[in-house]
């Protein structure tokens, strides 16, 4: 029943499995079995055909719980480029087997981290590796990033699975210990920083995963199957801040102003992202639309049609790009320029999200406010230059409406 292997780094995951499979088999005949076994002798009652057929024929799928959790536990560990990419059938094909004794860990750099910064399937959409393609030709990749814990959730039987990372100790350290204690294969996607790849500081690996988490680059979640038979009873979405909306509200200290922390606010902290900021004066600033504009206009499924290169379509995003205020060193903001392929990331990871929060049976009202918004437009109720124009103000109107109820035109809420 199994793939074909070898020792290569892609087979990890099966490698894994059949090792297991051996502890497995060794366990029930050096354990369980004399175990069992002695009892039945000891008891006075002998065996019975039956029990000498069942003792014979002995398989873990006979095993209490507490026999199976006596068994040794192989872990497969590999990167994103050896489970999420060239991998990813032999992932498959053991995560669907649920075995009750493999654990398998994917440290997910985003990037073939042996090869130079190869893209692999879990890179983000704007790439920005060392040998990632932007400039006058292209500006990266529109591929969205593969969620390789999010393919186990659904159809790949009922393994555990967790999404997590050093951003937050307390839910990795009890997602492993679950993971162990199931009866059933644990997969585990855990973002890991690699310093050179990323560019960042070597002492920064917890504060750049737990800004991944925040900004959506890489939420935290556990999908656990004992829970139940609905996503929304196995899916939990907590340890991930502003769980009801689309972006964590950051507040400056030292101005006490308020921000949207997308993944572009991630981005600027981290090196391999740099060929997508730019800076920006106060008339480039006036002659482009915001960040916050234009993820307002803007679907994943604009996206995918490419109406965001039509200049007059809602959800065009000029070729220069964007801007977007960040904190600067003195923790103040400041203005920043970003490209076009990170309007475009922030959209992929907004879409990304809301589709967790709705597995998680959480109601996003942010979403439902740009839903309003958008088919207002689309009925001719907004003209397109006031959209354009007041995209922001008309979404704040539709959240309030979204929560009220209110069936009222936003336009003529909003004069």
């Amino acid at each position: 029943p199994y793939p074909w292997v070898n020792s290569l780094f892609q087979d990890g995951a099966t490698v894994g499995w059949l090792l297991a499979e051996g502890f497995m088999a060794e366990h029930i005949r050096r354990s369980v079995l004399p175990e069992r076994l002695a009892r039945a002798l000891l008891s006075g009652n002998g065996l019975s055909e039956d029990d000498y057929q069942r003792l014979t024929l002995l398989t873990d799928a006979s095993l209490s719980d507490q026999e199976v959790l006596e068994t040794p536990k192989v872990w497969a560990i590999g990167g994103d480029g050896a489970f999420g990419d060239i991998g990813f059938q032999n992932l498959s094909k053991a995560v669907l087997q649920n075995r009750p004794n493999l654990q398998i860990l994917m440290l997910d750099t985003q990037v073939y981290s042996n090869t130079g910064g190869q893209n692999s399937d879990s890179s983000p959409m704007p790439g920005g590796f060392d040998m990632n393609q932007a400039g006058a030709a292209t500006e990266g990749k529109l591929t969205e990033k593969k969620g390789v814990a999010e393919c186990f959730t659904s159809g790949h039987g009922s393994p555990y699975v967790a999404q997590v990372s050093m951003g937050s100790a307390a839910t990795l350290f009890r997602a492993l210990l679950e993971g162990i204690f199931y009866r059933g294969t644990a997969f585990f996607q855990c973002f890991t920083t690699c310093q050179p790849e990323h560019g960042v500081g070597d002492d920064v690996a917890a504060l750049q995963a737990q800004r991944a988490r925040d900004s959506r680059g890489v939420p935290e979640f556990i999908f656990d199957p004992q829970k139940g038979e609905t996503y929304a009873d196995c899916f939990s979405l907590k340890g991930n801040p502003g769980l009801r909306g689309d972006w964590q509200q950051v507040t400056v200290k030292a101005t006490k102003e308020r921000y949207a922390y997308t993944v572009a606010h991630w981005a600027y902290t981290e090196a391999r992202f740099r060929r997508h900021f730019h800076k920006v004066d106060a008339a480039t600033m006036a002659a482009r639309p915001n960040l916050d504009t234009l993820l307002a206009l803007v679907t994943q499924n604009d996206v995918t049609h490419r109406y965001f290169q039509d200049p007059e379509h809602r959800a065009f995003v000029p070729l220069e790009g964007s801007w977007t205020l960040v904190q600067g060193a003195d923790g103040k903001l400041q203005p920043i320029g970003i490209s076009r392929q990170l309007v475009l990331f922030c959209v992929e990871r907004r879409k990304s999200w809301r589709m967790l929060q709705s597995k998680a049976g959480i109601r996003n009202l942010d979403q439902a406010a740009q839903a309003r918004l958008i088919a207002e437009y689309e009925q001719g109720k907004i003209p397109l230059e006031t959209l354009r124009a007041r995209a922001t103000e008309l979404l704040a109107v539709a959240r309030k409406q979204v929560q009220s109820g209110d069936k009222g035109a936003l336009l003529e809420l909003l004069d």
